[in-house]
């Protein structure tokens, strides 16, 4: 009697969700936190290892090009996960494995015709720009590694939306300790530097890229169904452009750095960006707890849910933000080994970015769950502008911290317009709102 009636006390304030959903989320929470940890794990031993064998010079090619690699990589994945995604709880099991398919091999089969064209494409691009940084082999290398890496994404997204974190754990975790493992060979025992970093992880995304098709393929009819391939197309097309006017937010930032041409100042801001990355890895698990119900909030058009799961998120990333400041002066003398303690400033300012982030994400799923791709088009537009011009004007006049802020100030901006489309879509709905 009184496990019922605390149920049901439960059930109102919290939207009709039941004490053993809760707990099922807690489980599901739990399992999504294991990325992490093994993750933080593996880097507390390995990353100042990395910091010895690799010179801030380094540091800074790598972010460089991994910037690059991400404008480049929406063409090698045409955002057909974002449409999966989408499509996910509107099919039925068997649909998805039809989509899923097409998706894939008609991926593969652009890759093998645009890689060569990105490839060489780039090296015009340092070819007319003067770029004093080195091209090969870190550019092949780079986008080696993002093209064979989109695959494995297909199979984690069966893994998050069909709400199974372990099978999730296991193929994230299990990339990460290998790619590492690998890694270290090349750099500590080859002596590889850099490139040996690089090769570490296209070795591993080979491996993983072979798994993740037989995982697909496995028991599935080899062919491309038009239909699917029309609607795909019809739904992301708007999107593609969307999609890669948001990614200065994420990489311009090395882009105007690059050109200040201080490479050693340029690691150190990478390496603050890498640091304050681990806080995202960490708060990412909760957003992914919650990610299926959001999409299946907004096809059953639970407005009350969405808000909830808003400002959970929120208290969380601001909790968090708060604890990564107080402890990131010991976590980088540690994991740099007392070498890049300059990191800190960087690391500090771009883990509110990571904070916003995750609030970002929120927005973007309820977007992505109402396929309202015209409306990303114009918030990703105005964005892309902003962006450009708050990481320039933050370069040149303040330098490398400068950068760091704008990227604090363009995510502001960007969650605004995300938040004021959301508002505006249900309002009619949800007074609260």
């Amino acid at each position: 009697m009184l496990l019922t009636l605390i149920n049901q006390k439960y059930k109102y304030f919290t939207n009709n969700i039941s004490i053993a959903d809760l707990l099922v989320k807690v489980k599901s929470t739990g399992i999504y936190l294991l990325v992490p940890i093994v993750n933080f794990g593996v880097s507390i031993v390995t990353t100042p290892i990395f910091a010895k064998h690799l010179s801030a010079s380094e540091f800074g090619i790598f972010g460089y090009f991994a910037s690059l690699s991400t404008f480049i990589g929406c063409f090698y994945g045409l955002l057909f996960q974002t449409y999966y995604m989408s499509a996910y709880f509107r099919e039925s099991a068997d649909k998805r494995k039809q989509i899923l398919v097409t998706l894939l091999l008609f991926n593969i089969l652009w890759n093998v015709f645009f890689f060569p064209i990105s490839y060489f494409g780039l090296l015009f691009y340092f070819k007319i720009t003067g770029l004093s940084m080195p091209f090969y082999p870190y550019a092949l290398l780079t986008l080696g590694a993002a093209v064979l890496g989109g695959y494995k994404g297909f199979v984690q997204v069966n893994y998050r939306l069909g709400e199974k974190p372990f099978p999730f754990f296991l193929i994230v975790s299990g990339y990460r300790v290998l790619s590492i493992i690998a890694s270290l060979y090349f750099v500590v025992f080859a002596e590889m530097g850099l490139k040996g970093r690089l090769l570490g992880v296209v070795l591993v995304e080979i491996l993983f890229f072979v798994i993740s098709l037989s995982h697909i393929l496995k028991k599935q009819e080899i062919r491309i169904d038009k239909e699917v391939l029309k609607h795909a197309f019809k739904i992301v097309l708007p999107l593609f452009p969307a999609s890669f006017l948001y990614l200065p937010l994420g990489s311009f930032d090395n882009i105007v750095l690059a050109r200040m041409d201080q490479p050693s100042e340029m690691g150190l801001y990478n390496i603050g960006k890498g640091i304050a990355t681990y806080m995202y890895v960490a708060l990412f698990p909760f957003y992914q707890t919650f990610e299926p119900n959001i999409y299946k909030n907004i096809v059953n058009k639970n407005i009350k849910a969405l808000k909830s799961t808003g400002l959970i998120l929120l208290l969380i990333v601001s909790i968090s933000v708060i604890a990564f400041w107080l402890v990131a002066p010991m976590i980088i003398d540690f994991l740099t080994a007392g070498k890049y303690h300059g990191a800190v400033k960087y690391a500090n300012i771009l883990a509110i970015t990571n904070g916003l982030m995750i609030i970002f994400s929120f927005f973007d799923a309820i977007i992505n769950a109402l396929q309202a791709t015209k409306k990303h088009l114009l918030i990703n537009s105005i964005i892309a502008v902003v962006c450009v011009c708050s990481y320039t004007l933050g370069g040149s006049y303040f330098g490398q911290i400068g950068v760091a802020y704008a990227t604090v100030g363009t995510f502001v901006v960007l969650i605004l317009l995300q938040a004021g489309f959301v508002i505006r879509k249900f309002k009619r709905s949800v007074a609260a709102f």
